[in-house]
């Protein structure tokens, strides 16, 4: 059985043991190593989640990499954000994470990052995609060394030197029994902070919710803030590399708002006035960062293309609309542990309640509809949309799938990089023509959809 569909765009993932075992994640890690040793990379982190099989894993893709002669620190299990911290910090040449972020207990993965955080590209990807095809592997005569380390003290004293408050904040956070609940709520009590969380012991099986933090799953993070005394929520995904707010009264905060108010503070703070969105943002998110002052530029979605971006515009803060966010000035990684730090700065800046904060931004129209499609027809499916979205009205772009732009409103249509859908994002500042579009271009995908994979 082909394998080929777990080398996605920015990860790979699959489900285990079918798309991904210790013999496969071996071999990756062979891969992924010798395509660092001819960069001269002599060192690597790697880390992983809480998942079931992620320490089996783990170790096969550490395996892998000692093979071929590289030295690796043997991160502890945690989130996201400490194992890349390791890299950051000693300056090594790339890290390794097992993870599938949000996805069910079945699956797994592994992301790559070079060691300052800027998350392997689609090419780099690929180029890791056809040494493990291959079989192409600079195997070592000797087996690299394995540096166990525990990163948690010194991630810490980094935090303290970026985050100081004038209050002490009350927050309330849902770990999602993911690998945020490692940490959590020590870190943040560490960091002089007010914390209560729930589903704060690890569970590879997610029983309280599904790993993806979004209005629907965080319902119980909802309630309890509303019960309690809260300047705002956090609730994290699977990972930690993602993290959705509540208000101070329960509501959830949608991701791109969150992301504008942390953003006013960071342009008011900040020298620069880059800011980079995902191509899933609202017209509405752009205009407001524009009317800011900002320089905004839209990009691909995924954290690769973010840190890339963000590295090369020297952006001050990149966003995208499913909760992923990065402040360079920290780190050029996607690490959602610190978004709570940096919302509360914001209220702190601002003087306000989040619920006020939320309320002066305009009010838009917007939802997306996850289709089922199969990975091997998907691509094709949004080809169709393309052709047949150029027929019609509207400004179209190509940027990352295909968007058709109007004066108040738009419609996305592109692949899930990590799943077998296609996502239509519909979005408009008014309800009647969001309904409109909504009855009209969402039936075209779904046809496309079925005629394609017939």
């Amino acid at each position: 059985m082909s394998i080929e569909h777990i080398f996605r765009a920015y990860d790979i993932r699959g489900i285990y043991p079918t798309d991904l075992n210790s013999g496969i994640m071996q071999k990756i890690g062979s891969a992924f190593a010798t395509f660092l040793k001819r960069k001269g990379i002599k060192a690597v982190a790697v880390g992983g989640d809480i998942r079931g099989t992620t320490v089996e894993l783990k170790n096969a893709l550490i395996f892998g990499i000692q093979k071929v002669g590289l030295k690796v620190h043997r991160v502890q299990t945690s989130p996201l954000g400490l194992a890349l911290f390791e890299a950051f910090d000693h300056k090594l040449g790339a890290s390794a994470f097992v993870t599938a972020s949000h996805l069910p207990p079945e699956w797994n993965g592994v992301k790559f990052y070079w060691g300052e955080g800027v998350g392997f590209s689609p090419e780099e990807n690929d180029e890791v995609h056809t040494l493990f095809s291959d079989e192409k592997f600079d195997f070592s005569e000797n087996l690299g060394e394995i540096e166990d380390v525990d990163t948690y003290e010194k991630y810490l004293l980094y935090l303290k030197s970026k985050f100081h408050f004038s209050k002490r904040f009350n927050i309330a956070v849902d770990c999602g029994n993911g690998a945020t609940a490692v940490v959590m709520p020590n870190l943040f009590q560490d960091l002089d902070l007010k914390v209560n969380s729930i589903f704060d012991v690890p569970d590879p099986t997610f029983p309280n919710r599904p790993s993806e933090p979004n209005e629907k799953t965080l319902h119980s993070l909802s309630e309890f803030v509303s019960k309690g005394e809260y300047d705002f929520g956090a609730g994290f995904d699977g990972d930690g590399d993602r993290c959705v707010f509540t208000d101070q009264n329960g509501k959830v905060i949608p991701s791109e708002n969150a992301g504008l108010i942390i953003g006013k503070y960071l342009l008011n703070k900040s020298t620069g006035n880059s800011v980079i969105i995902n191509e899933e943002c609202s017209k509405m998110i752009e205009d407001e960062f524009l009317k800011l002052g900002a320089q905004t530029k839209r990009i691909r979605v995924g954290h690769s293309f973010l840190s890339l971006e963000a590295k090369d515009t020297k952006a001050i803060w990149g966003i995208e609309a499913s909760g992923h966010a990065i402040a360079p000035e920290i780190f050029l990684f996607d690490d959602a542990l610190i978004l709570p730090l940096l919302m509360a700065k914001a209220l702190e800046f601002f003087g306000k309640d989040l619920a006020t904060l939320n309320e002066s931004i305009p009010f838009v129209y917007k939802k997306r509809y996850d289709l089922k499609c199969p990975d091997d027809v998907k691509f094709r499916v949004v080809d169709e949309v393309k052709s047949t979205f150029e027929r019609m009205d509207g400004e179209i772009s190509v940027l990352d799938g295909v968007a058709l732009n109007f004066p108040k409103g738009r419609v996305l249509v592109r692949v899930s990089n990590t799943s077998p859908k296609v996502r239509v994002t519909i979005e408009s500042s008014e309800e009647s023509e969001y309904l409109h579009l909504e009855s009209t271009y969402l039936p075209i995908v779904e046809q496309i959809i079925y005629t394609v994979g017939e």
